[in-house]
């Protein structure tokens, strides 16, 4: 697993928060699930130095994640085709 550092929205707050994840994608599925995580503004692979800025509100994906089964195996890419 490689260890991820989110900067986050939270509480109000804008913070760093540490997730492990076999790939960029379940570390923001981790984020989604944090009833108290709002937006999401980057994504530090603490490993390969990769780094991915944005600033998104993440409600809708979690609203969408909220439909599915909690044991659901989720596996989806970000990036070029």
């Amino acid at each position: 697993m490689d260890e991820y550092l989110m900067d986050v929205q939270s509480d109000n707050e804008r913070t760093t928060i540490k997730t492990f994840a076999r790939t960029v994608e379940q570390a923001i599925d981790n984020m989604v699930k944090l009833p108290s995580v709002k937006k999401l503004f980057s994504i530090g692979n603490v490993d390969t130095q990769e780094l991915w800025e944005f600033e998104e509100d993440i409600t809708e994906l979690r609203n969408l994640r909220n439909k599915l089964p909690e044991n659901i195996e989720m596996f989806f890419k970000v990036g070029e085709n």
